[in-house]
């Protein structure tokens, strides 16, 4: 058995729960409905062209290249028990060393991982920026020729 709470708006919320004020539909439209910017306007950023566009992807792909450097970044620093790593860890019996093995497995492992991952964040990077500069070429007076 589902309780349900009875809505107190007009109209009514979509059942199980009340919704958001931001998300609740209105009673009446009190704000008009956003107009297509004209032909003409096409072309200018502020007038809402793909100038305006190509600068929202342009932020895009460059939040994804800096993701994409901060996992290069982890991956360089990825610790790995190496040589005079060890010497502090002589007198470990063979189960810890077994211990390490399995570490810098876990470890190699993690920087293939975060290998691959930085090349397909910086190649969809570059690949999302292209994008960008063709809404700016499309803009361009005889499409960018």
């Amino acid at each position: 058995m589902t309780v349900v709470s009875p809505c107190p708006h007009v109209p009514k919320c979509p059942p199980p729960a009340c919704l958001p004020p931001s998300l609740r539909p209105s009673a009446s439209p009190s704000r008009p409905a956003p107009s297509k910017p004209a032909p003409s306007q096409k072309g200018d950023g502020a007038k809402g062209g793909y100038e305006a566009v190509a600068g929202s992807i342009d932020k895009f792909a460059g939040s994804i290249s800096g993701a994409a450097q901060g996992v290069n970044q982890v991956k360089e620093y990825t610790p790995r028990f190496e040589g005079m790593d060890l010497a502090p860890l002589a007198g470990v019996p063979l189960v810890g060393l077994m211990f390490v093995n399995r570490f810098n497995r876990i470890s190699d492992s993690w920087k293939d991982s975060a290998g691959i991952l930085h090349n397909l964040l910086q190649t969809d990077s570059g690949k999302i920026a292209m994008a960008a500069n063709n809404y700016r070429n499309a803009e361009r007076p005889g499409g960018g020729s």
